[in-house]
């Protein structure tokens, strides 16, 4: 068994790979587009041990390739929100000196679109006069956000993402997911993209998104029964008693803004796909609230974000959030 049978799916991106390490004709840069959570990183480590293998490498060099171990099997760090310059200028001045223990030299830019306008251009040099046996995996979710002089100087190959039917299939057997609890499962689906790692992260119960998800549904429901079910210093106490930590109220903040955008694509009759919201749900709400309500509400929620990222108290920010979405609806 190679280390690409080890892998579910995506047989046309593995028959490539396969057929390149076979052949010798294994190219020095490529970019792999898919979601996150698609498999990207594990199927770059899957070709990295493959050609080790194919090399001749021992077991124990390939076992330290897949386990993210091999020092001539490198991952580019992420600087905060960008790669930046520096970051390429060091993976340069490394790129010419011989392997450790194999017969070549691999590197890999995790979320490579995070990568600066100026780093591109100090990668490209790499990548037009590449060195003999060293090789450059881009991973990307927004490929668009490469310039299109490195774009186009890479094979660009797309990861399969799958359908709802083929996941629940891939994770029939897993014991971990088979109890699950059937709502969490659905949100997971949904967010997911198809990208099987993406599922199996947001169903774990002890990842936050879910939660977070779900305060923001029962926010929007809240807000729906205004004055009747719920009062305004309920709302407030229900809003500010999650928001006990910044990831918390920014994963809040995210699937809010999810919803009113929803809310706002069904009352414009736009055929779009709905990012989180199903469509009777999504147009219920659209009767509920009037455009200016949803265009004031997603204003509101984009302010706090951006105070957010400046740090801002975040008792304050979930209380002024709170307060400003009762006052607007």
């Amino acid at each position: 068994m190679n280390e690409f049978d080890k892998i579910y799916g995506n047989e046309d991106v593995k028959s490539l790979f396969a057929s390149c390490i076979k052949e010798k004709r294994l190219s020095h840069a490529y970019m792999l587009v898919g979601p996150a959570g698609c498999g990207k990183k594990t199927f770059t480590h899957a070709v990295a041990a493959e050609l080790a293998r194919h090399d001749g490498a021992e077991e124990a060099v390939v076992e330290r390739i897949k386990s993210g171990h091999s020092p001539d099997v490198l991952t580019i760090p992420t600087e905060e929100k960008r790669i930046g310059i520096d970051t390429v200028r060091s993976f340069v001045s490394t790129v010419y000196l011989t392997p450790n223990e194999l017969d070549f030299k691999m590197y890999i830019f995790d979320e490579a679109d995070r990568l600066t306008p100026q780093a591109q251009n100090a990668l490209l040099k790499i990548i037009e006069e590449p060195p003999k046996r060293v090789y450059i995996f881009l991973l990307a979710k927004n490929p668009g956000a490469l310039l299109q002089t490195v774009r186009s100087r890479v094979i660009s190959v797309n990861m399969q993402t799958f359908e709802p039917q083929e996941v629940q299939k891939y994770l029939a057997d897993d014991e971990a997911f088979a109890a699950a609890d059937e709502a969490r499962m659905d949100f997971a689906m949904k967010m997911s993209g198809g990208a099987l790692g993406a599922v199996r992260e947001l169903a774990n119960p002890e990842n936050k998104e879910f939660d977070a998800y779900s305060k923001a549904c029962e926010a929007l429901s809240s807000l729906s029964k205004k004055n009747r079910s719920i009062s305004y210093f309920d709302f407030l106490a229900s809003v500010t008693s999650f928001a006990d930590s910044s990831d918390k109220l920014s994963l809040f903040l995210k699937y809010l803004l999810c919803l009113y955008r929803d809310i706002l694509s069904a009352q414009n009759s736009e055929e779009l796909p709905l990012e989180i919201l199903d469509d009777d749900t999504a147009v219920h709400y659209a009767s509920l609230f009037s455009v200016r309500t949803v265009l004031s509400a997603l204003e509101l929620v984009s302010e706090v974000q951006r105070n957010m990222a400046f740090n801002s108290n975040i008792a304050l920010a979930a209380f002024y959030l709170a307060e400003n979405l009762w006052r607007a609806t």
